[in-house]
């Protein structure tokens, strides 16, 4: 996959109220990283939860029609998939976008570690950036 370096990820934060943001320590989409994987943040069934964003562009062009399009797994099967428009943006930076708000399912089935791969795309189809982490539904926060 070419990515284009007009666009820089600078963060990818989890937000659910009345607790401290997560910040997802951000490994490459396809296993490019050197070492072992992040270990998957831990979010307790049923929590509504938003992804916040931060980027910035490069100084080569302003980017029109940006797109992210999340992909999440589980146990190797796709189980959603989102695509969200987030606009036109000139260079510099850096942005922040927070994407509307989610809930996650409840009960032991959905108690298990997602695969999370985002990728952000240009209106021509580009592929500006991609990141990927996981996440563990459990049935109650950690202590």
């Amino acid at each position: 996959m070419n990515v284009v370096s007009d666009f820089e990820l600078l963060g990818v934060t989890i937000q659910v109220e009345g607790r401290p943001d997560m910040p997802v320590r951000l490994a490459p989409a396809q296993g490019h990283g050197a070492g072992p994987p992040p270990a998957p943040l831990v979010l307790r069934e049923g929590s509504e939860f938003r992804v916040r964003l931060e980027f910035a562009v490069g100084a080569g062009r302003d980017l029109e029609g940006l797109r992210f399009i999340d992909e999440r797994t589980r146990q190797g099967m796709t189980v959603g998939h989102q695509e969200i428009l987030l606009g036109d943006y000139r260079r510099g930076g850096p942005y922040e976008i927070v994407l509307p708000p989610e809930r996650l399912p409840v009960g032991h089935m959905a108690r298990d570690v997602y695969q999370v791969i985002g990728t952000f795309v240009d209106k021509e189809g580009r592929v500006l950036g991609c990141e990927s982490h996981s996440f563990e539904i459990t049935k109650d926060w950690p202590h």
